[in-house]
């Protein structure tokens, strides 16, 4: 289910999952971002997964403005 930003943050907190952006994740690279969202001082945390497995992280994602108003947004309560 696509949503705003807001709605996927709210939900995945519930969950402790992550958000990402369905435009984003291009299934044929399997290399996609997702973000781990937080209140703590770690922040949202930004995951590069390859083919499934986390391979690096960074500590405060730093959105687009098209990311903020996009609508293409889901959750998940897998780690990746």
């Amino acid at each position: 289910m696509e949503m705003y930003i807001h709605e996927a943050v709210r939900e995945a907190m519930k969950i402790n999952g992550i958000i990402f952006r369905k435009s984003m994740r291009r299934t044929e690279s399997e290399i996609f971002a997702v973000i781990k969202p937080s209140n703590s001082y770690e922040t949202c945390q930004l995951i590069i997964s390859r083919y499934g497995k986390a391979e690096r992280a960074a500590r405060s994602w730093n959105p687009t403005a098209d990311d903020l108003t996009a609508d293409d947004w889901n959750y998940s309560g897998d780690e990746l």
